[in-house]
């Protein structure tokens, strides 16, 4: 059952997004913080929007031998009205662009910096031209291009958009920017917003497979000595495949799902046919059935290189001791750094579990992952989504929750989850792996633009024209923050209520991650002086008053 909410000051609202964050054991500055500043869109409207995944992998440049991923960014957008109770509308017509990045990159075309397009309808049997992705959405350029409303979502979306990570000058650069923007009837523009169509074809198969890599790696016939690094691996990659798997029995399959393919796969890509990796190994993130025996993707990747010896450690990839040397390998990576948000230094086996874990026959690939109430519980956060058992922890608190049975039953993610008035928890919190504050610049313009400072949105503003005064009314059932609240706070507290101030403000009131102040604040106290307190402190009960019960 869902405790009441708690009185959890806004600035500090985590849900997915925050880990801990230095604080100041000193609630006065030297630097005389104040408020924030207003919000940059403070008009009518507002945009958030979000990639709807904090990091998207594809092949690369080259296409011709096989394919796991292709380049496929979607975009997701809500368009609120603001005001006293804002609600979100669908009467405009939003767009996405490119747009100058905050090193002055811009990725405006795919078409010259990838093969994709040369094998397109062979490897997905989509005849799509330069340019457009496998849903006919074009890559963001500096024309606006229209988003499709989705009434089952409630959000604009943009699918399968074919971002690369190159940019017009050709330079490497996972985190192109898009710009997002809302526009009425007349062509008029209502407001604008930012979002990151993160991508990287950082998957250093290269590690064990280039020719003259790992012994365990090299396949019986040899190593292929390609000159070209992208073909060399892939094609030993496919060598390696033969040697473990005959696939002939499943040459039919692939035939009547128009996969004309050889017995020898290496032989299939040397004529000139690219291989789809996900025609047998089924894959939710392509929405790919597979072929029956043959085990999903996730699966059969994860539990063939738990054992795998990573040569530059020696020791087994379960048993790593840093993403580094385990998940980066094939996850990007050392260069791309995809694991960014402001749960960075939180390794992704704390949240996933090792290799062999990921690729237990129970795990649904891409539908069974980590929840938020599995560290952010019972006023705690934990540094693990597992329990002392080595399962998935089991939350009965549900304050920073994800939504049950989404998007289907059983499941629960955080990428398809709803929070307060129906705005997606990305577009206050980011993506997953992208949480704000992020590490890289370009993901925090967006909660810049909105509130004045990079983090997840917390300011009431942002939405409400005026800031409500609320005890649980605010996003996780909290209070809000402000002058208002700071005069009033006491009648919610007194009569020894304020016991419901633990949850977010400690056991002893003394301060928890969860009462750290977003930003910087200064307000009015009663006795005609302030209390300045500086961005990550711990509000507690002290700070103004001898305790929780105190004067």
């Amino acid at each position: 059952m869902k405790q009441p909410g708690p009185l959890l000051v806004l600035g500090s609202l985590i849900g997915l997004a925050s880990c801990s964050m230095g604080t100041n054991p000193d609630s006065s500055s030297s630097d005389k913080p104040t408020s924030p500043p207003p919000p940059a869109q403070s008009g009518n409207y507002v945009v958030t929007a979000w990639s709807e995944l904090g990091m998207h992998c594809m092949d690369g440049k080259d296409y011709s031998i096989f394919a796991v991923l292709p380049p496929y960014n979607t975009v997701r957008a809500q368009v609120i009205q603001r005001g006293d109770n804002p609600t979100l509308v669908t009467g405009v017509t939003v767009t996405y662009e490119a747009m100058t990045d905050t090193s002055g990159s811009i990725n405006t075309t795919s078409v010259s910096k990838t093969n994709f397009w040369s094998y397109v309808k062979t490897l997905f049997h989509v005849n799509v031209t330069g340019d457009i992705g496998l849903t006919g959405n074009p890559v963001q350029s500096k024309k606006p291009h229209p988003m499709t409303y989705d009434s089952t979502s409630g959000t604009w979306e943009a699918t399968a958009i074919p971002t690369v990570p190159y940019d017009d000058a050709g330079n490497r650069n996972p985190y192109p920017m898009a710009k997002i923007v809302a526009r009425d009837a007349s062509g008029k523009v209502l407001a604008t917003t930012t979002a990151v169509l993160a991508v990287s074809d950082e998957m250093t198969c290269s590690t064990c497979h280039a020719s003259g890599g790992s012994t365990a790696a090299q396949p019986a016939s040899g190593w292929e000595n390609n000159p070209d690094p992208a073909k060399d691996v892939k094609l030993n990659i496919l060598k390696k495949h033969d040697d473990r798997w005959n696939v002939s029995s499943y040459l039919p399959a692939l035939q009547a799902n128009g996969y004309t393919y050889q017995a020898s796969l290496y032989q299939t890509a040397k004529s000139g046919t690219p291989i789809l990796c996900a025609a047998c190994h089924g894959t939710n993130a392509l929405s790919a059935p597979g072929i029956s025996g043959i085990r999903p993707l996730t699966q059969d990747m994860h539990d063939l290189h738990s054992s795998v010896i990573n040569p530059s450690t020696g020791t087994t990839l379960d048993n790593a001791t840093t993403p580094y040397n385990s998940c980066y390998l094939c996850h990007p990576g050392p260069q791309t750094k995809c694991q960014r948000g402001a749960m960075n230094k939180v390794a992704c086996y704390d949240c996933h579990g090792n290799l062999s874990a990921v690729g237990l026959a129970t795990r649904q690939g891409w539908l069974d992952l980590p929840s938020c109430q599995m560290c952010h519980t019972n006023g705690t956060r934990y540094s693990t989504t597992f329990d002392s058992t080595g399962a998935w922890r089991i939350a009965t608190d549900l304050t920073f929750a994800t939504n049950p049975d989404t998007p289907s039953v059983g499941k629960d993610l955080y990428r398809f989850s709803k929070g307060h008035g129906g705005v997606y928890c990305s577009g206050c919190h980011g993506s997953q792996h992208a949480e704000y504050p992020s590490l890289q610049a370009n993901d925090n313009v967006y909660s810049t633009n909105l509130q004045g400072y990079a983090g997840k949105i917390v300011e009431c503003t942002v939405c409400h024209v005026t800031a409500p005064t609320t005890q649980t009314g605010g996003p996780h059932g909290i209070h809000t923050i402000g002058q208002t609240w700071v005069n009033q706070h006491s009648s919610y507290a007194s009569n020894g209520r304020y016991t419901q101030c633990a949850y977010c403000h400690g056991a002893n009131y003394t301060g928890s991650p969860l009462s750290a102040t977003s930003t910087a604040r200064t307000f009015s106290v009663d006795d005609g002086g302030s209390k300045s307190f500086t961005q990550g402190h711990q509000v507690s009960c002290y700070d103004c008053h001898n305790g929780p019960s105190g004067g």
